[in-house]
């Protein structure tokens, strides 16, 4: 007997997968494809063999298919062998029938199943993604379809809303707000934004040679655009690229500065940003219009954006991380990473190196900062000295803390003696000075003012961190570094982890203050995932990093080798042409 049957479905953030078992079949495995069909709306589906008969079927539900979701409908899993449905019926085509314009017909019978013993567990496999703060939910089921001889495995995906009720028991805001909000309801304002776009582009065009370097989370130019920024000055492209700046924090966004904003989003013909930009989600950008993404922290430890959907802080399904043009990246082993996160292609992520790490491995500068720091801190000058670089707790810049009273002051104190020195470098989100005893002044030192991390990197012997991105800078000195991860389980379950964070930390993870201490004193450091975590990390352990960003995303596009060839949506040209037979009308979704 000839069937296909859904034996297995998995999870893995937004990575749903399914197994598929084609009893039966004994042709190559290289010719089984397979769509999902609703109605008319038919869309191919990546698949690859696991098995004897057996193919996994992986669907990123949130970037389907032109960094969309999964469209709303009923969904069955048919599959094909060499562009013909499989099993073909005996009494009919064994080519999918078609409708006018190559539409696969409804009502095709030859769907995947699932074994009915176990159909009660389906319900256990759906997934509810909320985000706008609860607001709005995509959800994903599993069910059977009313056939009571042979049901269907099917697949449903909706897209919910509700409507944002008042707070009644927040304050009431100023008229001047009140009436703003009565007068440019979000969808007003949407739309006078993009007018002033599209106006501004209008009447002032990008010439092709403006470059803007923007940020909404810094008030100034700093990190990877800050290098990229000085080594084109370098090479003297500043003579033939006219620079402009836009930097603002959520405290200072106003009126005027948004109107700015969109002005020099709408004129420059490139856009390097280096954090997430609120600002573009709600902007038709013209797609001339290069956004370049130079995160400004490594990835891979902790999951951001579209990797956290559904979870605290989630980002929702469309806005600004769906706009980049390219995303950069440190090593082509987290490509897969950055393009889940940002929910886009893996094509445009690429591959260049960190900008930033240009500086840090120059070594001409280092020796000056080393130099320059024990020249202005000579008391310094033969300590241990440690430093303290947590990540902040929070959604973002404008709740961003961290829990000094899981720090033990007076035991940090008396382990640091005469030959040891902590310096505590808070996240430049957190505001809020360290709250050190007075009288633990002369060994326990807040740093919050100096001015950069990655300079006090090279004095530090130890490093103490959690899921900071300053790692990744550090693991290139090797040098020992602690993970002082007091909320690890509250810290997974809620903003979460692409890897396990104990398995991928490269050093000793101190779940306690006192665990801590003790690793101090003993000097207990484990440097053994130093090697494997520089590998996984980082492709370029040079100062070129710049040079690549500028030569392959800014004057030109990435050469082939320097990106992964876009994956195609199926492995066969016949499968590829049952979904490009569509028309354009019932193709499916659209946002």
């Amino acid at each position: 007997m000839t069937s296909s049957l859904i034996t297995a479905i998995s999870w893995e953030r937004v990575h749903l997968s399914l197994t598929v078992l084609l009893s039966g079949y004994s042709q190559a495995a290289e010719s089984v494809q397979f769509v999902i069909v609703d109605g008319k709306r038919v869309f191919p589906v990546n698949a690859s063999p696991v098995g004897e008969r057996q193919y996994r079927i992986n669907i990123n539900v949130t970037n389907f298919r032109s960094r969309t979701q999964v469209p709303n409908g009923t969904w069955r899993i048919v599959p094909l062998v060499d562009g013909e449905i499989w099993p073909p019926h005996a009494d009919s085509p064994s080519r999918p029938p078609t409708c006018a314009g190559g539409d696969v017909a409804a009502g095709l019978s030859l769907a995947a199943r699932y074994d009915l013993k176990k159909a009660h567990g389906l319900d256990e496999h759906a997934r509810v993604f909320l985000f706008a703060d609860n607001h709005a939910a995509y959800v994903i089921t599993f069910g059977l379809s009313e056939n009571d001889e042979q049901p269907e495995f099917l697949m449903r995906t909706y897209l919910l809303s509700r409507r944002r009720m008042p707070d009644q028991n927040a304050a009431k805001p100023p008229f001047g707000k009140r009436f703003s909000r009565r007068m440019l309801p979000p969808a007003r304002r949407r739309k006078l934004v993009n007018l002033g776009y599209r106006l501004s582009r209008l009447i002032n065009p990008p010439p092709g040679n403006r470059i803007l370097f923007a940020s909404e989370r810094r008030t100034g130019i700093e990190g990877n655009l800050a290098r990229v920024h000085e080594r084109m000055i370098e090479r003297g492209l500043n003579a033939r690229c006219k620079f402009r700046h836009c930097f603002r924090i959520p405290s200072t966004i106003s009126g005027w500065n948004t109107f700015r904003a969109i002005y020099l989003l709408a004129t420059s013909d490139i856009v390097l940003i280096d954090d997430h930009f609120g600002l573009l989600g709600e902007l038709d950008l013209a797609p001339e219009t290069k956004i370049i993404q130079l995160w400004h922290a490594g990835s891979g430890f902790k999951s951001i954006g579209y990797s956290r959907f559904g979870s605290y802080g989630s980002a929702g399904l469309v806005g600004a991380h769906r706009k980049y043009t390219y995303a950069i990246t440190g090593s082509k082993n987290l490509i897969p990473v950055y393009a889940e996160a940002f929910g886009i292609e893996e094509s445009a992520v690429v591959a260049t190196g960190l900008p930033r790490i240009d500086s840090f491995l120059n070594t001409e500068r280092t020796q000056k900062v080393v130099a320059g720091f024990f020249e202005k801190y000579p008391d310094l000058t033969g300590k241990r000295i440690i430093l303290f670089a947590p990540t902040f707790r929070g959604r973002g810049i404008e709740d961003a803390h961290y829990d000094c009273a899981r720090i033990d002051f007076d035991k940090l104190y008396e382990m640091c003696g005469d030959a040891s020195v902590v310096l505590f470098r808070m996240h430049h989100f957190v505001t809020v000075p360290v709250p050190i005893p007075p009288e633990y002044a002369d060994r326990l030192l807040d740093f919050k003012s100096f001015s950069e991390t990655n300079d006090l990197l090279h004095v530090a012997d130890v490093l103490i961190t959690d899921y900071s991105s300053v790692i990744y800078e550090f693991s290139l000195l090797n040098k020992p570094m602690l993970f002082y991860a007091y909320d690890k389980d509250a810290y997974s379950a809620v903003r979460g982890f692409h890897r396990d964070y104990d398995a991928t930390a490269p050093g000793k993870v101190c779940p306690t203050f006192d665990e801590l201490v003790k690793a101090l004193q003993n000097e207990d450091y484990d440097m053994s995932k130093l090697d494997a975590f520089r590998r996984e990390n980082f492709d370029y352990l040079d100062t070129g990093s710049a040079d690549r960003v500028i030569d392959w995303l800014i004057l030109d596009d990435p050469p082939l080798g320097a990106r992964p060839a876009l994956e195609p949506a199926c492995r066969d040209p016949a499968a590829a042409a049952v979904a490009a037979s569509l028309s354009e009308a019932t193709r499916g979704w659209k946002p």
